[in-house]
């Protein structure tokens, strides 16, 4: 009789983990299932799209075959010669620049305006609909009615006020790039709002009143409330912005077209105008090594910088 109860033990054991295996290989398949449909994603929408690309910055280009060929890695040495010169060391400060006004000044103000409408203090529908109209009105539309009020509307104000011409705040050299940072930060808002407001919305109200009843503020319950319970969506906006500092054009073609001056550009505007205005298949092998190689660096700032956000970033608990 103990031998059966042994058997029947060791039976028992065998199928537990005859189960347990059924059950690893499924969670398996699973997991593959789960993730097959965004890597297929990946594949058909970037690799196979961008394959041709990535290929052109080992080509060049032939005049006499009216083919390419292929040329190592002569199109990234070229490149690399170019951050010597002028354009580029501007479109590495500019870009920079920017994405540190957008980081410092843009998500600040964004996440005090999104609480300020979030918690409905007095005139927060005015704030709603000022910082929304970039996003619902056409940028054309938006660009010539930002020109005309900081080439006309402004010196006009002066003028009358102080008894002083001035320039326009695009026309003169001093304040163009910081008029152009400043539309830029303006232009985003609407996005920024919009998801923090939801992400706030989300909170649970019973620790928000938990919070009141304690005696904190406004102010105690954004930094120690509010800011740690939507910290997931502000690191989804910097990280996303981080990716894009090679791809911003701080609006330079919705102003000036491909004419914009040499210290305005960034890298977003150099891609996008050289692209444009190629005039023949020998331009693009080119372009495309300088777009590998901003990718590189672009992936490795991405990384670095969401491993520190999650790593050193507030906790809810």
């Amino acid at each position: 009789m103990r031998n059966a109860f042994v058997h029947g033990v060791r039976k028992g054991s065998a199928m537990k983990r005859a189960k347990n295996r059924v059950g690893e290989r499924n969670r398996k398949v699973f997991y593959a299932l789960l993730l097959a449909f965004p890597v297929l994603q990946f594949i058909i929408f970037y690799v196979c799209v961008n394959l041709n690309s990535i290929l052109l910055a080992f080509k060049v280009y032939d005049y006499d075959t009216g083919a390419y060929s292929f040329a190592g890695f002569s199109n990234f040495t070229f490149v690399f010669n170019q951050f010597g010169t002028v354009i580029f060391q501007s479109a590495i400060k500019n870009s920079l620049i920017l994405y540190a006004f957008t980081l410092g000044i843009g998500v600040t103000l964004a996440l005090l305006f999104s609480y300020y409408i979030h918690k409905r203090f007095p005139g927060h529908s005015v704030f709603k609909v000022i910082l929304f109209l970039p996003s619902v009105i056409s940028a054309v539309a938006m660009v010539l009615t930002f020109k005309y009020f900081t080439e006309r509307a402004i010196p006009a104000a002066w003028e009358f006020l102080f008894d002083k011409e001035i320039e326009g705040l695009l026309a003169n050299p001093n304040t163009t790039k910081g008029t152009l940072i400043f539309y830029t930060l303006w232009a985003g808002f609407g996005t920024q709002i919009l998801m923090y407001i939801g992400a706030m919305n989300n909170v649970s109200d019973s620790v928000k009143e938990a919070a009141q009843l304690d005696g904190a503020g406004a102010l105690r319950e954004f930094f120690y409330i509010i800011i740690p319970s939507i910290y997931p969506t502000i690191v989804t906006f910097i990280v996303v912005g981080v990716a894009g500092i090679f791809t911003h054009q701080m609006n330079l073609y919705s102003f000036y077209g491909t004419s914009a001056a040499a210290e305005l550009y960034t890298f977003g505007y150099y891609l996008y105008v050289h692209t444009k205005v190629a005039t023949s298949y020998a331009d693009f092998p080119e372009l495309s090594a300088l777009g590998i190689v901003l990718t590189v660096v672009a992936v490795a700032m991405t990384m670095t910088v969401k491993y520190l956000l999650e790593k050193f970033g507030p906790s809810t608990d």
